[in-house]
């Protein structure tokens, strides 16, 4: 993985995660289960796998204040900590303590904070081009959570069609402009700039064409 975001940088051949969003809270439970979830999967999929092969991670957005009293949480660095559980080590990543900057922006988007989910969007770099649907979906969630997106998905959008746009070629640009559209962003003499004769009567009717010589010949002799 290139640039990892904080707490993945250690991935194994194994890896099993859970995530607790911003309504949920990671306590002592759920570590239970993701101890047990690694114990049926090892049994099941890789029993002849030494322990080392397996990476486990809890993911949380807000901390975990019930759990910190608990267990000993081990500081990594900012947002990223290790819980030493029987005999495994569990890295607990906390979303809205991680570094802002690009690689953590996928964090970003789910870290429950209107601005920080805004920044987090402009920084991911999607590996689909239909990642589209996904962040919409996301925001949509976050409006029905009542939380206040005053940055929208569709300024989302624009703005990402800023910055991509400098690296499209002419062809991309132009895709899905209707030939309407463009000739009429245009003034008379850019469409028809670099057209010969020939190519300029194209299209023409029989009626337009005897227009047009009329109007030519009047220009021609003078008259109005």
């Amino acid at each position: 993985m290139v640039d990892p975001c904080d707490g993945l940088e250690d991935l194994k051949p194994h890896n099993l995660l859970t995530y607790k969003s911003g309504q949920e809270s990671l306590d002592a439970w759920a570590i239970e289960e993701l101890i047990g979830h690694y114990v049926n999967y090892r049994k099941a999929f890789a029993p002849r796998e030494p322990a080392a092969r397996f990476g486990l991670y809890a993911v949380t957005t807000r901390r975990p204040r019930a759990l910190a009293e608990q267990v000993t949480l081990t500081p990594v660095k900012p947002g990223v900590y290790r819980l030493p559980v029987v005999g495994r080590t569990i890295t607990l990543i906390v979303l809205r303590e991680v570094a802002p900057c690009p690689r953590n922006a996928l964090w970003e988007i789910f870290s429950f904070e209107a601005a920080k989910v805004a920044a987090g969007a402009g920084m991911y770099r999607w590996r689909q081009d239909d990642h589209f649907p996904i962040l919409e979906e996301i925001y949509r969630r976050y409006r029905e959570a009542g939380i206040p997106m005053s940055y929208t998905f569709q300024d989302f959008r624009r703005d990402l069609a800023r910055e991509t746009l400098p690296e499209l070629t002419p062809e991309e640009r132009l895709r899905g402009l209707p030939p309407e559209e463009l000739a009429r962003r245009l003034r008379p003499e850019e469409r028809l700039r670099g057209l010969s004769e020939e190519e300029r009567l194209l299209g023409l009717s029989d009626e337009a064409a005897a227009r047009l010589k009329d109007l030519l010949e009047r220009r021609t002799s003078g008259k109005q």
